[in-house]
Formats: structure tokens, sequence, C-alpha cells
């Protein structure tokens, strides 16, 4: 059994450079009006921080219109990522699982699975993945390997699930893991002790 996919590798997008800056611009600029306010300073003083929200906006246009919408700095390569049941597979690089330690999964779900986000939306579809935030990292050799992967469906992470279950299954010593922090076949835990008793309900190890 295994689960097959390509790596994402870092593109040069200099409109999304750009956007990153207006976050930290226009928080700095809202900060610095409330540091002024506080500190009673002359209202002259406060077209700093009007500047710094104004100079925020404009990055974040201007960035939109170079990146043409599109906001991502990374791109899908096409070096293959294998994780089977004895290794795992980069590119032409094999890494045994018996030479492998601290292997970790950080799953955030596939290519269009609704967001776990909150946030209350009106007037537009719900916000849905874009299966490009998972991440795998291990080390082996006396180096650490870390590598970005796509999950394109939900067959896909079902095929990735059943590797889990193989090394669950074999006591394999990995860890899996969401946002909201460690998961058991990527549901949600609580505590160790809870992943524990998961573990030894369905027989693993």
């Amino acid at each position: 059994m295994q689960f097959q996919t390509r790596i994402f590798v870092p593109v040069k997008n200099p409109g999304a450079r750009i956007v990153n800056f207006a976050g930290p611009l226009m928080v700095g600029g809202i900060f610095l009006t409330g540091i002024l306010r506080a500190l009673k300073v002359p209202e002259s003083y406060k077209d700093y921080s009007l500047g710094l929200i104004g100079l925020g906006i404009l990055c974040w246009i201007v960035g939109r219109i170079v990146a043409k919408g599109n906001l991502f700095t990374i791109g899908l390569s096409d070096t293959e990522l294998v994780v089977a049941e004895d290794g795992v597979w980069v590119g032409k690089e094999f890494y045994p699982v018996e030479q492998i330690t601290d292997l970790d999964f950080m799953i955030e779900g596939f290519d269009g699975a609704p967001s776990i986000r909150t946030w209350i939306v009106l007037f537009r579809k719900p916000a849905r993945l874009s299966g490009a935030n998972n991440k795998i990292h291990w080390r082996a050799g006396g180096k650490r390997y870390i590598y970005q992967f796509y999950l394109p469906d939900q067959l896909s992470m079902s095929q990735l699930g059943q590797v889990f279950r193989i090394y669950y299954e074999r006591g394999v010593s990995f860890g899996e893991c969401n946002r909201g922090g460690p998961t058991f076949l990527f549901h949600q835990v609580r505590s160790k002790k809870e992943l524990e008793e998961l573990k030894s309900r369905y027989g693993f190890r």
C-alpha cells in the first residue's frame, strides 16, 4: 500500500511578495494610531499612522494587480513523493522506515474539502481548502527533511490514511496532526491519553 503525490517548490511571485507587506503596514499604522492617541500628541503627527495604513492598502491593491489574483509563492514540481509501508520516496531517493526518526505529518485536507474555519460568511459560498497546506518531515542520516505536498482529492487522502493504519499496526513511530493539534486517522484528539486509548481500541500499538 502506498500514497503518491507531488511536492511543492518555491516560485517567483513579486505580486504576492508586495501583498505580504500590506498586513504589517496596516497593523503598524493602527498600532501607531493607538500609541499617538494615548500620548496625546498633536493631530499633525497622526498623519504618519494614516500614511502607513494608506501604504498598506496601496501594497495590497498593487500586489494583487501584479500577481493577477494568484498569490501563491509555491508551485507543483515534477518530483514525486511516495509514502509507502516500507518507507518514503522523494524522487529517486528512498528512506526506509527503519532509518527514519521523528516522522510527522501535518494534514490540512484535500483540494475542495470544506474549510474547518468557523467564520460567519454571508452572501458567498463556504470556503474550500486548496489541498496545498500538507507537510511531511522526518530525520534520516543526521539530516532533517521537510516537504509540502498536494492532496488532490478524497481518494488520495484515504490512501494516505491506509498507510497510517499500516504504520499503527506495525508500531511504526510517527505522528499526525492538523492546525488544531494531534489527530488519529485524521480525526482530532484532545490529548495524548485519548490518542493511546483510541490506538488500543483499534488494536494498534
